[in-house]
């Protein structure tokens, strides 16, 4: 079962509480570097940071508008790479170097 987002008060608690169905097995955090994602909803929206963390069951998972006590589900989010000119899928997306 794939929740849509997992709440908590404490930062700590709230990845313990991601992990619970699935071990995250993966992150990526980036600071000051603008990305354009959109939503399964269609809508777009810009952040300058962002983390990404990915569980052991293919979902993908991100603390959106830097509140530090959700956690929501992203994995049907779209990322738009301007190297390549393209939305891609996130799980296309974060298996990408970024370096």
């Amino acid at each position: 079962m794939t929740h849509e987002s997992i709440s908590n008060e404490s930062y700590q608690q709230l990845l313990v509480d991601l992990g619970a169905e699935a071990p995250v097995v993966g992150e990526k955090n980036f600071n000051d570097i603008s990305f354009k994602i959109r939503d399964d909803h269609g809508q777009e929206h810009q952040y300058a940071h962002w983390d990404v963390l990915q569980r052991a069951d293919q979902t993908f998972w991100s603390p959106l508008g830097g509140d530090r006590h959700t956690m929501y589900d992203v994995t049907n989010y779209q990322v738009w790479h301007d190297q390549q000119r393209e939305w891609q899928t996130m799980p296309v997306w974060f298996v990408q170097d970024f370096n």
